[in-house]
């Protein structure tokens, strides 16, 4: 139940599944409040290639922070490679709210690269997802690119002598 006036965030999850190019999908939003009903749009270029993507090209390109083992492994690097000829000023979108922050550069200058991290929160630690982030770029077309977080927690199981605390 949501109080008249308040707000809150709503997840949308595209999945591109195998889908590539050019992808609309007009998901429905239905409410109490009365018709109509409301229509969101989604509009993405799915490559195929991510690995030449213009003007940016994200490495990697989807980021798993995985955990495996007692070792909390709580962030991860990535870098983003500026590919055209003009410096590329970086705005976030939208990061894995709850789960993890995003630093980005501010800026990424012609040819060069930057590096970017996802730090997870402290809540999130012990918990498997499968999420995302978004950022913009200032060039012509104000590209956005979303790039895919997974974790998946596995601890090896505690031995006989800590389940009894001994």
């Amino acid at each position: 139940m949501l109080a008249v006036g308040d707000s809150t965030r709503l997840e949308i999850i595209f999945s591109t599944k195998r889908y590539t190019n050019r992808i609309t999908k007009r998901p429905r939003i239905e409410t109490n409040e009365g018709p109509p009903d409301k229509n969101v749009t989604i509009i993405s270029q799915v490559v195929r290639r991510p690995d030449s993507t213009y003007p940016v090209i994200v490495k990697p390109y989807k980021l798993d922070v995985s955990q495996f083992g007692e070792k909390v492994r709580d962030e991860m690097k990535f870098t983003l490679t500026n590919v055209s000829e003009t410096n590329l000023t970086v705005t976030l979108v939208d990061e894995p709210y709850g789960y993890a922050t995003v630093q980005l550069p501010e800026v990424i200058e012609a040819g060069k690269s930057a590096e970017g991290i996802i730090h997870l929160n402290a809540d999130a630690l012990d918990q498997s997802f499968e999420k995302s982030f978004t950022f913009e770029l200032d060039d012509e077309q104000t590209s956005r690119f979303t790039v895919p977080v997974k974790r998946t927690v596995r601890k090896p199981p505690a031995s006989a002598a800590q389940t009894t605390g001994q």
